[in-house]
């Protein structure tokens, strides 16, 4: 899977949508997709621009172990860091649970939910 030709085309059926996250309460709305990267409406209202660098980091990094922990994945860095992971989670072959009562996304062989929808892993 490749971030530009598969998660792109993806992301882009997110605009007009409103994206549950995974804690409920920094729900995210898409206004916006394309090239440069996302622009979206946070859940404290608040207008926020966010290029696809850390979700392509957070997503080829779960390529790589097909389950991924989004703060280690970004070392950290940047604010809204909820944001990738919400991004990712409402992809409908990503599903997410918590391994050592930290969350965790796993990347799935086929798709387990509806596009822009959560599901934890049972």
């Amino acid at each position: 899977m490749n971030y530009s030709s598969d998660i792109l085309p993806l992301l882009i059926n997110y605009i007009g949508m409103e994206l549950d996250s995974l804690s409920g309460r920094s729900n995210i709305f898409v206004n916006n997709v394309d090239i440069n990267g996302l622009s979206l409406t946070c859940a404290d209202g608040k207008l926020f621009t966010e290029s696809h660098r850390r979700t392509k980091i957070v997503f080829e990094k779960l390529l790589e172990e097909e389950m991924v922990h989004v703060d280690a994945a970004l070392e950290n860095s940047g604010s809204r860091r909820n944001i990738p992971e919400t991004l990712l989670a409402n992809l409908p072959f990503i599903e997410f649970g918590k391994v050592n009562n930290r969350q965790h996304l796993f990347l799935q062989e086929e798709d387990t939910h509806e596009l822009g929808t959560i599901k934890q892993r049972m």
